[in-house]
């Protein structure tokens, strides 16, 4: 068994924390490194892998808008979400959007192999505690609860630019990032708060105080 695998992180430090730690298992070849959404999708097209471990978070897009794009555009690749992002609800949407696993980036090396080797034969990979916390979160559909939101930084960094009446221009300008860039990070907040327009995104934001 020779599982081709490739790497999706922003973090250079963690893909070579990654490499070091697969190091040892023969049966695991990486064959690429990808630190942005655009360099991934520009690799795939060249060459795809038998399994991606794709992060949420890049500085370019996220990681549910990558799904969206590669899994029908190949469907045979097997992704592997490898994220520091514990939220039952990200693993849910994850998951129902076609991904085969999620762990987090604390996992230990055997167990990262064999969620690799699991998911590369079609089955499905959970950690113990994720599949616990997504089972109780699928018991409960629709019942997000705002306290059980995680936002990165740079999520609550736009979420009050938002909230402030910014237009995804204006927000793109003030940060330095593309207009696509903000309308990424804008569907990532309307999935993570269970919303569909900006009116509901700042009441819920203001009324749980995500805001001041």
């Amino acid at each position: 068994m020779n599982i081709k695998l490739a790497i999706a992180d922003d973090h250079p430090l963690v893909a070579q924390g990654i490499s070091k730690m697969l190091a040892r298992y023969p049966q695991v070849e990486i064959r690429a490194y990808y630190p942005t959404g655009a360099a991934l999708l520009a690799g795939l097209a060249e060459e795809q892998p038998d399994v991606l471990l794709l992060d949420i978070h890049f500085p370019d897009t996220t990681g549910n808008e990558l799904v969206r794009t590669i899994i029908p555009k190949y469907p045979e690749l097997k992704i592997l979400v490898l994220t520091s992002v514990d939220d039952p609800y990200e693993v849910q949407d994850m998951i129902q959007k076609g991904c085969l696993g999620y762990v987090q980036k604390t996992i230990a090396s055997e167990s990262l192999v064999k969620a690799i080797e699991t998911v590369y034969y079609g089955e499905q990979f959970l950690e113990p505690a994720l599949k616990e916390a997504l089972v109780q979160a699928m018991l409960q559909p629709g019942q997000k609860k705002p306290e059980n939101i995680r936002l990165t930084n740079r999520e609550q960094e736009i979420l009050e630019l938002i909230c402030e009446g910014l237009t995804n221009m204006d927000i793109g300008q003030k940060l330095f990032l593309s207009h696509r860039t903000i309308e990424n990070y804008r569907v990532s907040l309307y999935e993570k708060f269970n919303v569909s327009n900006t009116a509901q995104l700042v009441k819920i934001a203001v009324q749980h105080k995500f805001v001041k």
